[in-house]
């Protein structure tokens, strides 16, 4: 990611998308196991997706230093860099989802409330990053909002996979 990139551009990268669709699928994935347990749920997830974003960084990384259209020479310690920065956007994704979640730990909110509500917001996430990603482009208001639900919905096809299969 470039380092004059917009916060707006940042929101909409590829890896704050990807971690929204990750997160809500490992919640919703370990809320099946882990049926009376949000502590359990919290943490299985979290650290699977901790796991999901050290990969990122790695394949981020290594592919940046492999990139022969750079200019010049690429340090190892500049493609680390660039790895963490482009998978950045992963674990800030989490951060929205995960208070329902800390909420229902503390005894806020039922295991199934905590659950419904971190799916909810990564939902709503989706729909704003889809926004988001139509107004970058200079779209009308409506294509953004259209833009929007098109893509909550499409996400949730995904979150419902990868719950599946997990």
């Amino acid at each position: 990611m470039q380092p004059n990139s917009s916060p707006l551009r940042r929101l909409t990268s590829s890896s704050a998308i990807y971690g929204t669709i990750v997160y809500a699928g490992l919640v919703g994935a370990s809320s099946v196991y882990e049926e009376d347990d949000v502590e359990q749920v919290l943490f299985t997830s979290a650290i699977t997706l901790v796991v999901f974003w050290l990969a990122h960084v790695y394949s981020a990384a290594l592919a940046h230093h492999g990139d022969d259209r750079h200019e010049g020479t690429v340090t190892l310690g500049a493609s680390i860099r660039h790895g963490f920065e482009e998978s950045f956007g992963m674990l800030l994704s989490a951060v929205l989802p995960t208070i329902p979640l800390i909420v229902g730990v503390a005894g806020g909110l039922a295991h199934e409330q905590a659950v419904n509500l971190a799916l909810q917001v990564s939902t709503l996430m989706l729909f704003v990053l889809g926004c988001a990603a139509f107004v970058v482009r200079g779209s009308r208001w409506w294509w953004c909002l259209l833009g929007g639900v098109a893509t909550a919905l499409f996400g949730v096809v995904i979150i419902v996979l990868e719950a599946a299969t997990h």
